[in-house]
């Protein structure tokens, strides 16, 4: 009888256990946001702080982009057009654009369908009613041109809403977009559209 009981409570702390692990949510597939943003190859930026469209259905994003460095400032309209594999980064200061192909691949800002739950934790606190944010953290492990990626996601358990993107490759690439303000929709279809002055 011992035996059946103790089998009975180890079988409901599994149950337990496995239903902790929360199913994994659907982001929206189109926002517009503040960003913080991170990039290894442009580490001479500084902090670069800006306005951010996202659009997974077409796979593309845009940040309009408040960079500081140095006591300098430059402000930059940074278009990704991932079914084009190209980007385009536009100075508009002096009008001046750079263009060239993507080398990494559309990282989406919502939990991937083979993505690993690794816990959640409370931005502010529990012990005032509302004043905290529930954020569920979730990784996944990819590869693009023959290196490994670590890809690891913050959202909000209410909303699926992304907070943080990391993205590590195994030859230093690295990334980070940190999110506030967003909401879902496009507001402003054009900062997806090249300007004349790139073509």
């Amino acid at each position: 009888m011992a035996r059946l009981l103790l089998v009975a409570a180890l079988a409901l702390a599994c149950v337990a256990a496995v239903s902790a692990i929360p199913a994994k949510c659907d982001s929206p597939k189109q926002w517009f946001g503040q960003v913080s943003v991170y990039e290894a190859h442009r580490r001479q930026r500084g902090e670069v702080r800006g306005d951010y469209f996202y659009d997974e259905t077409n796979q593309r994003k845009a940040r309009y982009e408040r960079a500081h460095f140095n006591g300098t400032n430059e402000r930059l309209h940074i278009i990704e057009l991932f079914n084009d594999k190209k980007y385009y980064e536009i100075n508009l200061d002096t009008g001046a654009c750079r263009s060239g192909n993507l080398q990494y691949p559309f990282v989406k800002h919502g939990v991937p369908s083979n993505g690993t739950f690794r816990g959640d934790f409370i931005i502010g606190t529990t012990a005032i009613d509302g004043a905290g944010v529930e954020i569920e953290t979730w990784t996944e492990e990819f590869e693009h041109d023959s290196q490994k990626f670590y890809w690891l996601g913050e959202f909000t358990r209410v909303g699926c809403i992304p907070v943080r993107t990391v993205v590590q490759g195994d030859r230093g690439d690295f990334f980070s977009e940190a999110f506030a303000d967003v909401v879902p929709g496009i507001p402003d279809p054009n900062a997806f559209i090249v300007p004349s002055s790139c073509n």
